[in-house]
C-alpha cells in the first residue's frame, strides 16, 4: 500500500467494513504505525475503537495475516463472532480448538496465502510448535503483518503470578524481529507501561494515549460501616434499592464464587433478574449467561471480576463492585465496562476498612502498594474522577461536587483503627 494515500485507503476499507464515515482521535496514527512496521503502546479508554486498529491492518493486503493475543478463551470466540458480522476472516487457535481445525489453520498458513486475515490466541497457545512453525514460515514469506496484544495490561498484572506465559511473550521479538508488536489497553499507569514495553521488548514503540476521563460515568462510593447497622444483610437491601431503582443491565462484582451465588439468589428473591457467573459454572452455562445478558434478555449479572472482559455490550448502565477492587486499574477496567455507548451510567463501590485491611494482607510480589491507592479513592473524602485522572497521571481536571463523597464520624474513626488513611474534614 502506498503511505501517502494510506489514510484515504484505510478510511475507505473503514466504511466498506465497519460502516463508519472516519476514525476517531488516535486511531489512524495507530494504525499508520502498525503499517509502517513499528511497535507500539497505544492506551485507549474502553469503548476506544481498539480492535479496529488490530482488525484492518491485514485487510490492506491480499495476503496477510494478523495475530492476536487474547487473555481469555472466550473473549477470542466473542471477537471470532464479531470479526465474521464485518466479513472479515478470523479463526481462533486455543486449548479447545480440535486437531483436525488446529491442522487446517496450519495448513492454510504454510502454503503462503492464508485465508485468514485474524488469529485469536492466548499466550499459552502461541507457544503450541505446530503455530509456530506455521508463523515463523508466514514471516519468512511476508504473509505475517503484526502481533496484537489485547489487553496488554495482562502482561504486567498476570505475568508475575498465575499466568506465566504471558512473559514468554518477551520471545516473539527475538523469533521474529522484524515483525510489528501493537500493545492495546485501556488501563496502564507509566509503571505498568514500563513494564508492557520491557516484558514484550518494544522497540522504540510509538506511544499513543487517549484522555482517561469516561466524563458519562458517575463515581459512587457506600462505606459499608454507615450503611444502617452495617451487616452483610443490610449492604444487601441498599444494593437491592440501587438496582430497583436503574433502568437497563449491568453487572455486580465479588471476589468469592459463594458471594457471587449468594447476591445472586437474594436479588431474584427481590425479584431482580440476575445470575451468577463464575469459574463454577460449567462452560456451557457461563456462555448462555453471557449471551443472554449481552442480548439483553438477563438484567444482572453477579460475577467475578473476569466477566466482561473484551464482551461488546455499549448500554451496560452500572458497574457495582461489591468488594473493592485490589488494584485501581482494576476498578478502572471493570468500572469501565459501563456506558460504552457514551450514555449516562452508574458506578457504585461498596468497601470498608475491614475490606481494605483483608486486601492489604493479600498484597505480594510487584503489586505491593496497590491497594492502598484503592483505599484513598474510597475511603478518603474529594472528588473521585479527580482521583482516578490524577492515579494515571492526568492532573488539570476540576472536582465535581456530586462526585465527592464525605465520611461521617464515625468512620473516620474506625479508619484511624485500621491503619490506614484518615480522611481530613472536606
Amino acid at each position: 500500500m502506498d503511505l501517502g494515500a494510506l489514510p484515504v485507503e484505510l478510511v475507505a476499507i473503514l466504511r466498506q467494513h465497519w460502516g463508519h464515515q472516519g476514525f476517531r482521535p488516535l486511531q489512524l496514527q495507530a494504525l499508520q504505525a502498525t503499517l509502517q512496521g513499528k511497535d507500539s503502546l497505544v492506551i485507549l479508554p474502553t469503548g476506544g475503537g481498539k480492535s479496529i486498529l488490530y482488525q484492518l491492518p491485514p485487510l490492506t493486503k491480499t495476503y496477510a495475516l494478523s495475530v492476536v493475543v487474547t487473555p481469555l478463551l472466550a473473549l477470542a470466540m466473542d471477537q471470532v463472532n464479531r470479526c465474521e458480522e464485518v466479513t472479515i476472516e478470523a479463526c481462533t487457535w486455543n486449548s479447545e480448538t480440535s486437531e483436525t481445525t488446529k491442522q487446517m489453520i496450519s495448513k492454510d498458513i504454510l502454503a503462503g496465502e492464508p485465508s485468514y486475515k485474524l488469529l485469536y490466541t492466548t499466550p499459552e497457545s502461541l507457544r503450541h510448535p505446530a503455530l509456530r512453525e506455521a508463523l515463523l514460515a508466514a514471516a519468512s514469506n511476508g504473509c505475517l503483518m503484526s502481533f496484537a496484544i489485547d489487553e496488554a495490561h495482562c502482561v504486567a498484572e498476570w505475568g508475575h503470578n498465575f499466568r506465566p506465559a504471558y512473559l514468554q511473550l518477551s520471545t516473539l521479538k527475538d523469533d521474529f524481529p522484524s515483525i510489528p508488536i501493537a500493545a492495546f489497553t485501556a488501563t496502564a499507569t507509566h509503571e505498568v507501561q514500563r513494564s508492557i514495553s520491557e516484558t514484550l521488548q518494544l522497540r522504540n514503540p510509538v506511544k499513543l494515549q487517549g484522555s482517561f476521563n469516561r466524563s458519562n460515568i458517575k463515581y459512587q462510593v457506600r462505606c459499608k460501616e454507615i450503611i444502617n447497622d452495617g451487616t452483610p444483610d443490610a449492604i444487601l437491601k441498599d444494593l437491592v434499592s440501587f438496582l430497583q431503582a436503574q433502568e437497563g443491565s449491568g453487572i455486580v462484582y465479588a471476589h468469592l464464587r459463594a458471594t457471587c451465588d449468594w447476591v445472586a439468589s437474594a436479588l431474584i428473591d427481590a425479584d431482580i433478574d440476575a445470575a451468577a457467573y463464575h469459574a463454577g459454572k460449567s462452560t456451557h452455562v457461563r456462555r448462555s449467561i453471557q449471551q443472554d445478558w449481552v442480548d439483553g434478555s438477563l438484567t444482572c449479572v453477579v460475577a467475578t471480576i473476569a466477566f466482561g472482559l473484551g464482551i461488546d455490550k455499549p448500554d451496560c448502565r452500572y458497574v457495582v463492585h461489591w468488594n473493592p477492587s485490589s488494584s485501581l486499574e482494576g476498578f478502572y477496567q471493570e468500572s469501565g465496562r459501563a456506558g460504552r455507548d457514551g450514555q449516562p451510567c452508574t458506578s457504585v463501590l461498596y468497601a470498608s476498612t475491614q475490606d481494605m485491611a483483608d486486601l492489604h494482607k493479600l498484597e505480594k510480589g510487584t503489586r505491593r502498594g496497590a491497594v492502598q491507592a484503592v483505599n484513598e479513592y474510597a475511603l478518603a473524602p474529594g472528588c473521585r474522577r479527580k482521583k482516578l485522572l490524577s492515579f494515571f497521571g492526568e492532573k488539570d481536571h476540576r472536582s465535581e461536587p456530586n462526585a465527592i463523597g464525605i465520611l461521617a464520624k464515625p468512620m473516620m474513626k474506625r479508619i484511624k483503627r485500621g491503619g490506614f488513611v484518615a480522611p481530613r474534614k472536606a
